[in-house]
């Protein structure tokens, strides 16, 4: 774990029939929905996207949506009002990432088309979402721990859930819940495991060598270097997670941490 491998699943009419094990052997699943519309009625397209969007959520796979979001914007400075639906629907069913391919690549406004998502994204997250998560059976431990991160942080209204991790294993089971407001902050002791959870909803990996130095001082250290990059304030209400795995002095827990 820390790393994808690469690999994503690209859904067909004959894959979403299969969706369960390709969820489990993939890294990532992209709906692509310029190969599968040609593939199936266009009436049926927006249910099978918000058919991979709930299972994949349900099992813990990242989604991405993609093709033809603001496509327009190739030639035009604006999009269509049917494109803000769209981009506005995939952010709705919670996508753990909504992509632009022609639009910056090769369209005369790049740098429009990032703004005009990230503001259409930043609205609709605002106003809640399909929360596909909640039917999610929770069979794993370390799954029910996040579960419980989550809540707390979402009750405390948390500026932040700050996660300890070595290898990222713990990361994508908060993400899986969905926090209604509340960044994650992944603290990474590496490069390579903080780009491996770049991809997840909400998560914004840190680097920062939390395993240096007294080890029951562990949390105070990290969130005041926290407050000094400015990612956080002084006085902000945190949840903080780990699993035994990354900090042993913390073992499974989770705690209420004031700056």
């Amino acid at each position: 774990q820390g790393e994808y491998s690469g690999h994503q699943g690209r859904p067909s009419v004959q894959t979403v029939q299969h969706l369960d094990p390709i969820l489990k052997a993939t890294d990532a699943i992209m709906i692509a929905r310029g190969d599968l519309g040609v593939q199936c009625p266009y009436e049926e397209l927006p249910i099978i996207q918000r058919r991979i969007a709930k299972l994949s959520q349900q099992r813990g796979c990242p989604v991405i949506v993609a093709t033809h979001m603001l496509e327009s914007m190739i030639e035009n400075p604006h999009p269509t009002r049917a494109e803000v639906t769209d981009v506005a629907n995939a952010v709705f069913e919670q996508a753990d990432a909504i992509m632009l391919s022609g639009e910056t690549s090769v369209g005369k406004f790049p740098q429009t088309c990032v703004e005009v998502a990230d503001r259409i994204a930043r609205r609709i997250e605002r106003s809640g979402g399909a929360n596909y998560h909640k039917t999610a059976q929770l069979d794993d431990p370390r799954e029910k721990l996040a579960h419980s991160a989550v809540r707390m942080a979402n009750d405390l209204d948390a500026a932040a859930l700050v996660v300890f991790t070595r290898v990222g294993g713990m990361v994508p089971e908060a993400a899986r819940m969905r926090p209604r407001h509340a960044p994650i902050l992944a603290l990474c002791l590496n490069d390579q495991t903080a780009r491996g959870l770049a991809l997840h909803r909400a998560v914004r990996p840190i680097v920062l060598p939390w395993d240096q130095g007294d080890p029951d001082e562990i949390t105070g250290r990290a969130l005041k270097e926290l407050a000094n990059r400015g990612i956080l304030n002084k006085g902000d209400t945190t949840v903080v997670i780990s699993s035994e795995l990354a900090v042993k002095t913390i073992a499974d827990s989770i705690q209420m941490k004031v700056v």
